[in-house]
């Protein structure tokens, strides 16, 4: 009897030990439910990385912060010496200006954080991640927590060891954050050099920095695509940092074939690069005028016969009929069909109105038509709701500031056509490059040239270079072209502050009146 027991029960017990195995490989054989994004990143990036099998997590902090200054000491109070310390004397507090840290934890990877509101933590405005590689798991954790966060306008991605994979996955995941403005992915060398899928013609992309990422002449054609061609361009990007890459004379030309269709550019940085005299030429013909290419030319007449067609409607406002430049745009005329419908339709109710023959009715008319009188008045005399469309008119063409550079002027020469180069670029640094002579002859040819069109009045195209950085180049500091340069760039700068007078100048100004 007792073998017959032991035998029953060794047989439940591998039932029970068969049975939980089997309800085991039946849970781990369960798909997991995808993980929503709440908009906390420091949630969202913890559940992400545990859910995708990451053993070491890097620890998301807040990005430190210098410490205010002390307030400075009153001059009432008596300010004590310093005494020597003796041996009994407890021992002073640690100073409040720095603070320290565990001996290693300074070089552990770490998430930096910037919140708006440190009691929120979903108002993350700025991510820092600096010197850790960020491969391709962490870029897929990015992927789906960095878009969930509305606020973040910043991302600095320092030495983190892109690839032409992730880079081209964080190209998406920027475009995918609605409020991002900013990119900073300095020291990350790509092989491919494909940095200029961050500003497309859709993106939103303010400011972009691509220092020491090894960006050769083929990344310099690539950004220079980006920004203008004959037909795209991109209308976001104000801020370019190119400093300390392999940028040479053929990169530099194919920079300033994207800044010749480009008029949103205003910042452009290519210092400590091996620029030499050719590529400042070129700079310098963008600055002044150039002439046009064949395509240039043919896009230019396909433009003014679509702005000559009798199908497109002229606007009625004086200002933008007359300008015979400018293109009206879709919009303007989705704006005068609606309006011209509305017109329509509310001639018809009242005419319906007035055959119903309601005093009630009568009296609104009448007050309506009062209103009407007056804003015809102000709008040219026009009466109807119409005339109350056109009132608001006027303000749309602000809209149209920035037009196609192929539409401007041009000057036919040596059968050739011309036409005003770049004056929206204010800020370029050229500093640290191979610039000789030749090259400095060529900007100072194009800073003439864009001061001579501010003096005649002619603001449409922009203002011209406020700054010019030209700073240890291969030419000495008291060069004759560099010194005539620098003087006519120092009134054109926005800090530039006139010395002060003297009190004898002042006082001999005050006697002549000059």
């Amino acid at each position: 009897m007792g073998k017959k027991l032991e035998r029953v029960m060794k047989g439940d017990r591998g039932g029970t030990t068969s049975a939980t195995s089997q309800e085991t490989d039946v849970d781990n054989n369960k798909t997991p439910e995808p993980y929503n994004c709440v908009g906390d990143f420091e949630a969202d990036y913890l559940e992400l990385c545990k859910r995708a099998g990451l053993t070491e997590i890097p620890q998301v902090a807040p990005r430190p912060h210098r410490p205010e200054p002390p307030p400075p000491p009153d001059p009432k109070e008596k300010v004590e010496e310093p005494t020597t310390p003796t041996p009994g004397d407890p021992e002073e507090a640690p100073p409040t200006t720095y603070t320290t840290s565990n001996r290693f934890d300074y070089f552990r990877p770490k998430v930096q954080l910037e919140l708006e509101k440190p009691e929120d933590k979903k108002s993350m405005t700025e991510i820092y991640i600096r010197g850790w590689k960020v491969d391709q798991r962490y870029m897929d954790v990015f992927r789906l927590c960095l878009p969930a966060a509305d606020k973040l306008h910043t991302i600095d991605l320092w030495n983190v060891g892109l690839t032409d994979n992730t880079l081209a996955q964080f190209s998406a995941v920027a475009s995918q954050c609605l409020n991002l403005r900013n990119i900073k992915l300095d020291g990350n060398p790509v092989p491919g050099e494909g940095f200029h899928q961050l500003i497309g013609e859709d993106s939103m992309i303010v400011s972009m920095s691509l220092r020491s990422c090894k960006i050769s002449d083929k990344g310099a054609e690539l950004i220079g695509k980006a920004l203008s061609t004959v037909k795209t361009r991109n209308q976001s990007l104000c801020v370019l940092n190119l400093n300390s890459n392999l940028i040479t004379d053929v990169g530099a030309g194919h920079l300033s074939n994207g800044l010749r269709m480009n008029r949103t550019l205003l910042i452009l940085s290519v210092a400590n690069n091996a620029i030499g005299d050719e590529g400042a030429k070129k700079f310098g013909e963008v600055l002044s005028r150039f002439a046009l290419t064949h395509e240039e030319v043919v896009e230019r007449r396909k433009l003014i016969s679509e702005k000559g067609t009798p199908d497109i409607r002229i606007s009625p406002i004086p200002k933008r009929s007359e300008s015979r430049d400018r293109p009206i745009s879709q919009s303007s005329r989705s704006q005068l069909d609606k309006s011209t419908a509305k017109s329509g339709r509310s001639s018809s109710k009242a005419k319906k109105k007035d055959d119903k023959g309601k005093g009630k009715d009568d009296k609104k008319k009448e007050s309506v038509a009062k209103t009407t009188k007056g804003k015809g008045r102000q709008s040219g005399g026009k009466k109807g709701p119409a005339a109350g469309t056109i009132t608001t008119e006027p303000e749309t063409p602000e809209v149209l500031e920035i037009i196609n550079p192929l539409l401007e002027e041009a000057e036919s020469l040596n059968g050739e056509l011309f036409i005003p180069g770049n004056r929206v670029l204010i800020n370029l640094n050229l500093s640290r490059n191979k610039i000789g002579e030749a090259g400095l002859k060529a900007l100072l040819k194009g800073i003439q040239y864009q001061i001579t069109l501010t003096m005649l009045g002619s603001r449409s195209g922009g203002t011209g270079l406020m700054r010019l950085s030209l700073q240890k180049n291969g030419f000495p500091p008291d060069h004759e072209l560099y010194l005539k340069i620098q003087e006519l760039m120092v009134t054109r700068d926005p800090l530039y502050k006139p010395p002060a007078k003297s009190p004898d100048e002042d006082s001999i100004s005050q006697t002549t009146g000059v």
